[in-house]
């Protein structure tokens, strides 16, 4: 039989994120083409606010939890498991080698990594031990590994995951339900440009930086300005009614502090992860404009869903650049990509290269 982990509590910080949004679409994909639901309890526990002694016990009780669902799996099954796991433990590496020794498959559907965000220099002993258990270790010992793209897995397979079983999955699916393209209402190329998502300060600084010479629409949470006449902000939104909203000509990808490049860990970050955001703005049919040097530039340029770019500051001339048949044909490519976003595709196309393990699933 084949299995997917479903964590069933997300924090409410994150609802009006991209946070439970990829998840959930995941969970829904992998349900639609025959795959059995295992769920894991979570318990909510704010690991920072307890002392050493209770942190490590709770590492002990996600673990035993674990385990005890993992019992109903048997041998030579396969269980696909959303990574990293929503409340982490340094005993999940046992859970997997319980797992293993089953002959249970592995297959790791990543999200984000400590391991590539914090890197591996200047870390702390302690973290690079947590990160190191926690992570690393699992990698090595699954059958698969689903990253976001060749970049992602050019650095796994050069820190010591085996390339063998490294699967690049392109862009997140985003699912929409019951979505009707109103184009000419909503996408338009004289609008401002959107930026969706996480708007705080320390993750989105340059928003509060923009240049003045175009307008944007904002909407996401965070966002502690609206004194500008240029930045038009309409507030958060959950990701499934987002798309239904927002107006503009394209979105955003764009991360850090400084708008002439994306600096700092979460612009680094870009060159080697998939926002969740672009999917957001193709699925919803917006074409993108994208930092040069992110991972998703190649897939938008190829696509010829977007622009990719060197500064913030260059878009105004940018956009004037683009002339009407050709941000028309952008808009008919936004509009296929879309298409397959909404319906599952990358994830389903990922799985069917894993082996044979999917070969008897439903493709719907």
């Amino acid at each position: 039989m084949i299995y997917y982990i479903k964590e069933k509590q997300i924090p409410e910080s994150v609802q009006k994120t991209a946070g439970i949004k990829a998840r959930e679409d995941l969970e829904a994909i992998f349900s639609s083409i025959g795959i059995r639901e295992l769920p894991v309890p979570t318990f909510g526990i704010r690991r920072e606010e307890l002392g050493l002694f209770r942190k490590f016990t709770s590492h002990i009780k996600i673990a035993k939890t674990w385990e005890s669902i993992c019992k109903r799996l048997e041998q030579n099954d396969v269980v696909i498991i959303q990574f990293p796991i929503i409340e982490h433990t340094l005993f999940l590496l046992n859970v997997f080698r319980k797992l293993k020794s089953k002959n249970i498959k592995i297959v790791l559907f990543i999200h984000d990594l400590e391991l590539i965000r914090r890197g591996e220099n200047n870390t702390p002993f302690f973290m690079k031990t947590r990160i190191n258990l926690e992570e690393k270790q699992c990698l090595q010992i699954a059958d698969y590994i689903i990253g976001h793209n060749d970049r992602m897995n050019l650095y796994l397979n050069q820190i010591g995951i085996s390339n063998e079983k490294l699967i690049s999955l392109d862009i997140f699916d985003y699912i929409i339900n019951n979505f009707e393209y109103n184009v000419e209402e909503r996408i338009k190329l004289d609008e401002p440009i959107i930026i969706g998502g996480n708007l705080r300060k320390h993750k989105a600084g340059y928003v509060y930086n923009l240049p003045s010479k175009c307008d944007f629409n904002l909407y996401g949470v965070g966002y502690t300005e609206n004194n500008k006449e240029n930045i038009h902000y309409y507030g958060a939104f959950n990701p499934d009614e987002i798309p239904l909203v927002m107006k503009g000509s394209f979105g955003l990808v764009w991360d850090g502090m400084s708008p002439k490049s994306c600096e700092g860990v979460y612009g680094s970050y870009l060159k080697i992860n998939n926002p969740h955001k672009t999917s957001l703005y193709i699925a919803s049919g917006i074409p993108v404009l994208i930092w040069k040097e992110a991972a998703l530039a190649n897939f938008v340029v190829k696509k010829k869903i977007g622009i990719a770019i060197d500064s913030l500051k260059d878009i105004p001339y940018i956009i004037k650049q683009v002339s009407k048949s050709e941000y028309e044909q952008m808009i008919k490519n936004t509009i296929k990509e879309g298409e397959r976003l909404r319906c599952g595709y990358y994830t389903k196309l990922a799985l069917s290269k894993c082996g044979n393990l999917f070969s008897n699933l439903s493709n719907q």
